[in-house]
């Protein structure tokens, strides 16, 4: 119970924080998110596994760089982008969400940069939908490296709604994003598409495009 009490006391402390964010354009988000997918894919030691679930992903978030949030008992924040299949090597446009986790007990990933979330059913693609998605109690998700490289952990992953896979010199536990909780980022939506975009808007009914993310999906159309 103590546990439980502390973990969500952090959690919502690193919530009310947000992000100690420079001032970086939404594109620059989308850019960093291209060389992440580009990075994690051509890792030798992960570039079957990840091939694999992107081919059978309904969409996936990839958090270009997870941060310490500087808090006493620690915490992790990062924001990056979502985008959803639409068809056999088609991907929508990017939706703007940002990660956020407390690190008691099992740690989310120390030292851990770069982490892609691959949507592998239906259930883990609607819940992004809402404002707000709590991993344990939303969504299921299985998670984790192999050594220092890319990878996904093979114990609990069958039928979760979501694969996690981080670039790594730490632990990244299997239960270490239960908890954590995917925010929208509707400020950072309408700043891209220059008008206000819901992520259904853009994710599921492609009324928006942008030329800045042509080279995401151009990465992704192979999947």
């Amino acid at each position: 119970m103590r546990f439980t009490i502390l973990a969500a006391l952090l959690l919502a402390t690193v919530l009310a924080a947000g992000p100690a964010r420079a001032d970086d354009s939404p594109a620059l988000t989308v850019d960093r998110a291209r060389l992440t997918l580009q990075d994690l894919t051509s890792d030798p030691n992960a570039v079957g596994p990840v091939a694999d679930y992107l081919k059978k992903a309904k969409g996936v978030l990839i958090i270009p760089q997870l941060v310490k949030a500087g808090l006493v008992l620690g915490g992790e924040y990062g924001e990056g982008v979502l985008v959803a299949r639409t068809g056999p090597g088609d991907w929508s446009d990017p939706a703007f969400y940002s990660l956020a986790a407390g690190s008691i007990g099992f740690q989310i990933g120390v030292e851990a940069k770069q982490i892609l979330l691959v949507v592998m059913t239906e259930k883990g693609l609607n819940s992004l939908m809402s404002d707000q998605l709590k991993f344990g109690a939303d969504a299921s998700v299985a998670a984790g490296t192999v050594g220092g490289g890319v990878g996904a952990s093979s114990a609990g992953s069958l039928g979760a709604d979501f694969i996690a896979f981080a670039k790594s010199k730490g632990l990244f536990g299997g239960g270490a994003l239960d908890g954590a909780i995917i925010k929208t980022q509707p400020e950072l939506n309408e700043a891209f598409y220059r008008t206000a975009a819901s992520p259904k808007q853009i994710l599921i009914e492609r009324r928006f495009t942008a030329a800045e993310a042509d080279g995401l999906r151009s990465v992704l159309s192979k999947y």
